[in-house]
C-alpha cells in the first residue's frame, strides 16, 4: 500500500512544481503583443474608421499612441491626440457616431459592425 502512495505523491508535487514555476511576470510579458511600434503622420480618412483605443505608454507599450480599427478590420497606429489635430477630430467624430449609434440601438446601417464589438 505504502508503495501506491509514493507515485500518487510524486505526480502531486510535480504538479505543484509546475504550478509555482508559471510567475504573473511571464504571463504579463504576452500583454505587449498589441502595441504599437510606431506610428503614421499620416491623415487617416474618418469615413474608414470603425472604432479606436488608446494606447497608454506605461501599460506595457513602450509609446502613446491611438490605434484605430477600420471597417475592414485593420488596426492603423496614429500619434496621441496631443500631436496631431486630425487625430482629435477622428475621435470626437467616432465618440460621436458611436453615442448615436447607442441611442438607436445599432439599428442603422453604419452601427451594425460596432454592435458586435465590446465597447
Amino acid at each position: 500500500m505504502a508503495s501506491a502512495v509514493i507515485p500518487a505523491l510524486s505526480v502531486i508535487l510535480c504538479a505543484l512544481v509546475l504550478i509555482l514555476y508559471s510567475s504573473p511576470a511571464e504571463a504579463q510579458a504576452d500583454l505587449a503583443l498589441d502595441c504599437c511600434l510606431t506610428v503614421s503622420h499620416k491623415v487617416i480618412p474618418k469615413q474608414i474608421l470603425l472604432t479606436y483605443r488608446k494606447q497608454i505608454k506605461g501599460d506595457g507599450c513602450s509609446l502613446d499612441a491611438v490605434i484605430f480599427m477600420t471597417r475592414k478590420f485593420r488596426y492603423l497606429c496614429a500619434p496621441p491626440v496631443t500631436e496631431e489635430q486630425w487625430v482629435k477630430e477622428n475621435i470626437k467624430f467616432l465618440d460621436t457616431r458611436l453615442k448615436k449609434c447607442k441611442e438607436t440601438k445599432f439599428h442603422e446601417k453604419r452601427c451594425h459592425a460596432l454592435k458586435n464589438l465590446s465597447i
